[in-house]
């Protein structure tokens, strides 16, 4: 499991430091720069996350075929994964002209629509990159070869804040950009993440029993529509749970710039603790899938468990630390003396969630491994926009009987609310997904209507 798991681990907050350095140095560049990324990443992360979560079908099939050494059908399955990643990258492209509108119907100003959609605009252009590449990763992950995506994250790092200093300050005779300019970073940065990994794909010795240059065929519906019966849920279940936390910097726009970028400091440190436990979960749903190719249901649950025990020693380590340095953190994100106070209050929220989030997130993982993907995705949207975003709203907005508004506290107590309500639920599903196979003996635990019924 660490094998597997930590290059995915450090590779997951290679990526979260991107985002933190977004923040960093926007917000050194002013409040209303700072927002700008806020904005722009509530928008564009449950996109991406949605879309990836899709994509990250191949995971599981990938990962079934390797239990059983299937080489063919390892890169047969692989190719239709590059497809599905590669038309799924027009949807933004169909999304940006809504872009201002919504942004206005929150309430937010006219500079910071304009700003936004700008940075918007370089993610958009770099998301075929990030999506196919997302595709190659799981491939490469799933016949247990995680390093290349460890690797190439932190060069996207660099890669990255080299042109967020380009773009943002404007050097090297490039207009200065703001804020606007980390999202042509970012969308610079996936094009030569792309390249780098179809090169090492190509080369490498390890990859020659599943070789997939040569070859190529066009997608075949019968498999698309494999990948899409465990994708859409999957993309679901991503958009849900992101989705509620980033629209949380729209929902309180209204308030100002200070609780947009605040809400941003808090959530992209959380984000950060949060790598752990969701690499972990990566590992799993591989690990997990391992077991069910070769046709051993109960060492998949014996992996499955292991892994949510291991999320929560995790978590339960993470919440000291970020009670002592919220303070500390608060102060490297913004110069912002009201920013800075904010989010080192939000971090307390951050702290308090991590047992919940660890559980979920790791539970989804297992449950993945299994094909079971349906289940989540009704757990999730209920928990978060049945309960957890309404309430939030309410608190947010109105407060609590005689009492003013909480603003941006009253999102967060929805969002752990909504946190500790899908834990539970999944915990139980895990419970139940994992007796099931046992009992049966069989691998015919996908199918939807099971799953539903389940």
């Amino acid at each position: 499991m660490a094998k597997l798991a930590v290059p995915i681990i450090l590779s997951q907050v290679a990526y979260v430091f991107m985002g933190l350095l977004d923040t960093v140095m926007s917000g050194h560049a002013g409040a209303v720069e700072q927002a700008v990324v806020g904005l722009g990443v509530a928008l564009w992360v449950p996109v991406f996350i949605g879309l990836m979560s899709v994509v990250q079908a191949l995971s599981p099939v990938i990962a079934h075929h390797y239990g059983a050494g299937d080489a063919a059908g390892i890169v047969s399955d692989t190719r239709e994964g590059l497809w599905l990643a590669l038309y799924s990258s027009l949807i933004p492209f169909a999304l940006m002209p809504f872009v201002p509108a919504l942004l206005g119907a929150a309430g937010i100003e006219r500079d910071l629509i304009e700003k936004t959609t700008l940075f918007l605009w370089g993610i958009v252009l770099g998301m075929p990159a990030a999506l196919v590449f997302r595709a190659l990763a799981f491939y490469t992950a799933s016949i247990n070869h995680p390093r290349p995506i460890m690797v190439l994250a932190f060069v996207g790092l660099g890669v990255n804040t080299f042109f967020n200093w380009v773009l943002i300050y404007g050097h090297f005779g490039f207009p200065e950009m703001g804020g606007a300019g980390c999202g042509w970073a970012t969308g610079i940065g996936m094009w030569a993440g792309l390249v780098a990994l179809v090169i090492w794909t190509a080369v490498a010795r390890e990859y020659k029993p599943y070789y997939l240059w040569h070859g190529w065929r066009w997608p075949h519906w019968a498999a698309q529509k494999q990948l899409l019966r465990i994708g859409l849920p999957m993309g679901g279940t991503g958009l849900a749970e992101v989705a509620a936390f980033s629209s949380v910097a729209v929902l309180v726009g209204r308030f100002g710039a200070v609780q947009i970028a605040a809400h941003q400091v808090a959530l992209n440190f959380a984000a950060l603790i949060f790598m752990i436990p969701m690499g972990l979960s990566s590992a799993l749903s591989i690990r997990v899938g391992h077991c069910l190719g070769a046709r051993d249901p109960v060492q998949a649950r014996f992996v499955a468990w292991t892994g949510v025990v291991i999320g929560l020693l995790i978590a339960l380590c993470a919440i000291a630390p970020i009670v002592l340095v919220r303070e500390w953190v608060a102060a490297l994100y913004s110069s912002d003396i009201g920013v800075q106070h904010l989010a080192a209050n939000l971090l307390i929220f951050a702290a308090v969630w991590q047992l919940a989030d660890a559980t979920q997130v790791v539970g989804v993982g297992a449950l993945r491994g299994y094909k079971v993907t349906l289940m989540p995705m009704w757990l999730m949207l209920g928990a978060f926009w049945v309960i957890g975003i309404p309430f939030g709203a309410w608190l947010g907005y109105h407060g609590l009987p005689g009492r003013a508004p909480m603003e941006v506290y009253g999102f967060w107590v929805g969002l752990l609310l909504g946190l500790v309500l899908v834990a539970i639920g999944l915990a139980l599903a895990l419970r139940h997904v994992a007796r099931k196979f046992i009992r049966e003996g069989t691998l015919e635990g996908n199918d939807p209507a099971a799953e539903a019924a389940g």
